[in-house]
C-alpha cells in the first residue's frame, strides 16, 4: 500500500515539475484578478535586464538540413536569394536594394503573420503541436524568436514593441490580413518605419 502512494506521489510531482517548467517562463504576463502583478513582473524583468547578452555573430553559415526536407520551389534566383513569385508583378534588383533614408530609427515593431510556426521538436526542446510543425506554444513558436531579437535590440538601445498576436490560428486562411489590422493599429500612434515580419525559414 505504502509502494502504491510513493508511485502516485512520485507521479504528481512529475507532472507537476512538467507543468512549472512550462508556466514559471510565462510569469512575466501573469495577470491576477484583471491587474497585473507588478511585484512578479518586476522581478523577472530584473532578471532579464541582468543578463549579459551576448553580441549577434554574423558571417555565421547555416546548415540546411535536407533530409526529409520540402523541396524548394522558386522561379527568380537574385544572388543567393530564390524567390517564389507567383504575383503578376516582376522582382527587379532594384526592388531588392531599395534607396531608402528612415527618419525613425528607434522604434521598431515585430510582428508575426504566422505566429504558430515551429520547429522540429527534439528531445530537449519537445512541445505539443497543433498543426504541421506549428504549436500555440509562444515558447517553442517563432514567437519566440522575436523575443530574443527583442532583448537583443532592446539591449543596444532600441524601443521594441513585440506583438505576439495570433493571426494563423484558428485559421491560417486570413492571416495576411489580420496582421495587417494589427501593425496599423499598433503603429497608429507609434510612426515606427522599421517594422519586421519575423518567419520561421522552413520548415524541419
Amino acid at each position: 500500500m505504502l509502494g502504491e502512494i510513493k508511485k502516485v506521489a512520485t507521479s504528481r510531482g512529475s507532472n507537476l515539475r512538467r507543468m512549472l517548467s512550462t508556466e514559471l517562463p510565462m510569469m512575466d504576463n501573469l495577470i491576477i484578478d484583471g491587474e497585473e502583478n507588478e511585484e512578479i513582473h518586476t522581478q523577472v524583468n530584473t532578471e532579464k535586464n541582468s543578463n549579459n547578452l551576448e553580441e549577434a555573430k554574423t558571417n555565421v553559415a547555416t546548415e540546411e538540413i535536407k533530409e526529409n526536407n520540402i523541396t524548394p520551389k522558386y522561379n527568380s534566383v537574385f544572388g543567393s536569394v530564390k524567390v517564389k513569385n507567383e504575383s503578376d508583378k516582376e522582382i527587379t534588383e532594384e526592388i531588392l536594394t531599395p534607396n531608402i533614408s528612415l527618419e525613425n530609427k528607434k522604434d521598431i515593431i515585430i510582428f508575426h503573420t504566422h505566429t504558430c510556426e515551429s520547429y522540429t521538436p527534439s528531445e530537449q526542446f519537445n512541445y505539443e503541436m497543433t498543426g504541421s510543425y506549428r504549436t500555440t506554444d509562444l515558447n517553442y513558436s517563432v514567437a519566440r524568436v522575436g523575443t530574443e531579437l527583442e532583448k537583443y535590440l532592446t539591449n543596444y538601445g532600441y524601443n521594441v514593441i513585440h506583438d505576439q498576436t495570433y493571426h494563423d490560428y484558428p485559421a491560417y486562411s486570413g492571416s495576411y490580413g489580420r496582421s495587417l489590422t494589427t501593425v496599423k493599429n499598433l503603429n497608429s500612434n507609434k510612426d515606427a518605419q522599421v517594422i519586421i515580419d519575423l518567419h520561421r525559414d522552413a520548415v524541419r
